[in-house]
């Protein structure tokens, strides 16, 4: 917590700092004057009133990748990190925060990486969601792209699911059999599409997100269900079924004899949008669905609001600040 706004003793900043009661302070030490912001000069103790020291921890999610079309995978979800930084009062980080990828007729698009940068600490990021592959019998073969979470493959070669990144996500599945496959989650890669007995193929669901930020979905009434970054699910011929989204706001995959376009994914879940099929009267290309955007929630214990900027709440002994759109989060 921060020390006193009123009058303070040396015990104060100790405390603060870490230190044991009693130790005598050098008002020029590094330490001292990072608490009290005052980079030179004489410092009085009127500086180091309310003031904090804490470790200030950031969920970016980065934007989910689009579904590909023309019997396309499913999207990769966004990459999920967790930094920290154990900082004083006064760090301003630029938070942006990234946009899913477009579905498309094609490849999908890949997803934005969410960020956030401040002169001192600009380690905060992660990877974007990998798009969907195309199997393109009307519009060109095109492979899964890889990301935080890899695009689903697609039925034709190359039928490979895209690469995810290690710590931030899961590969896409792989494609063939009739179908095509879901795009990796946060928790689960993507599965492999399937062959149906009976007509057509199955298509792969996406991967499952991460329930691993569970409560920091309850608390700031953000994810669905508790969850982030689901992978969206690969297209289908004919009855397919078409593969489902992944929990966490994964779109679902487009079927011949139903849904030709895939589902969009859930905005701000970092989710994998579903992959569109074709249509089988003329040939045309059904694009895949949009990718979720990202998130950043920033979160620190401490029993008075000490940050500024996003949305603000308090749950558990801690505070969180969300941002669905770009903006600045002030120490």
């Amino acid at each position: 917590m921060p020390t006193p706004s009123g009058q303070i003793s040396i015990d104060d900043v100790n405390t603060e700092l870490g230190n044991p009661s009693g130790t005598q302070l050098n008002m020029g030490n590094t330490d001292v004057r990072a608490l009290a912001g005052v980079p030179s000069g004489e410092i009085s103790m009127s500086d180091l009133q309310n003031k904090s020291y804490l470790t200030y921890e950031f969920l970016l999610i980065s934007g989910g990748a689009g579904g590909g079309g023309d019997m396309g995978g499913g999207g990769g979800a966004g990459g999920v990190v967790l930094s920290n930084v154990t900082t004083f009062g006064g760090e301003a980080f630029t938070i942006t925060v990234g946009a899913g990828g477009a579905g498309s007729g094609n490849a999908g698009g890949n997803g934005v990486s969410t960020t956030a940068i401040s002169p001192a600490n600009s380690f905060n990021s992660s990877v974007q969601g990998g798009g969907g592959g195309s199997s393109g019998y009307a519009s060109g073969i095109f492979a899964a792209h890889p990301g935080g979470s890899g695009g689903g493959g697609i039925d034709n070669p190359p039928p490979a699911g895209g690469l995810g990144t290690p710590g931030q996500g899961n590969p896409g599945g792989n494609g063939g059999n009739g179908g095509s496959a879901g795009g990796g989650g946060g928790g689960a890669a993507g599965s492999n599409s399937s062959p149906n007995p009976m007509i057509g193929g199955r298509g792969g669901p996406g991967g499952a997100g991460t329930s691993a930020y569970s409560t920091w979905a309850t608390a700031t009434s953000t994810g669905v269900g508790g969850i982030y970054a689901g992978g969206g699910g690969g297209a289908a011929y004919y009855q397919g079924p078409a593969g489902s989204g992944g929990t966490g706001g994964g779109g679902a995959g487009g079927v011949q004899s139903m849904t030709l376009v895939g589902g969009a994914a859930t905005i701000n879940t970092g989710s994998g949008g579903g992959g569109g099929t074709y249509n089988g009267n003329n040939g045309a290309p059904m694009p895949g669905g949009n990718g979720g955007s990202g998130i950043c929630i920033v979160r620190y214990q401490s029993p008075t609001q000490l940050g500024n900027g996003g949305t603000v709440s308090n749950s558990g002994g801690y505070f969180y600040h969300t941002f669905t759109t770009s903006g600045t989060f002030t120490t």
